[in-house]
């Protein structure tokens, strides 16, 4: 995976499902939108090069942590299941985001977002047609 040089801005997107389950989440948790803007900020680092920051490291660190994992690899995206925190939820990480980052496309497409009170996995049918549907779009 070749890393985006600096200054360099992503494209940040979500699945239909993703964004109803974003609303029906902030119902009950009004930060949610304001801790998603976190999260977008850590995401960026583990992808866009910055000064003085060792990418490599850091992404290390952040995967071999219990904060994220990478659920999906290939030669054209790399799909990860992170904890996140929500501040409505007084910092409990209950709530957890699946996105796809798309290499080429220097974008990242939010798939999931689920408590782990309600559901104890990621809805992998939802994410390996997400990852057919980009596959067969590049193909194609």
């Amino acid at each position: 995976m070749k890393p985006l040089p600096q200054n360099t801005k992503m494209i940040f997107s979500s699945t239909p499902e993703f964004t109803k389950e974003l609303k029906s989440f902030t119902k009950r948790w009004p930060s949610l939108p304001k801790d998603l803007n976190v999260v977008k900020q850590v995401i960026e680092t583990l992808y866009v090069d910055q000064d003085g920051v060792d990418r490599v490291a850091l992404r290390k660190n952040f995967f071999n942590s219990k904060r994220a994992t990478i659920l999906s690899q290939t030669e054209h995206c790399e799909a990860v299941k992170m904890r996140m925190n929500c501040a409505s939820l007084g910092g409990k990480d209950s709530v957890r985001l699946v996105f796809v980052y798309v290499y080429d496309g220097n974008s990242v497409v939010f798939i999931e977002l689920f408590s782990k009170t309600n559901k104890a996995r990621e809805n992998i049918p939802r994410l390996q047609k997400f990852l057919c549907e980009r596959t067969t779009k590049r193909d194609g």
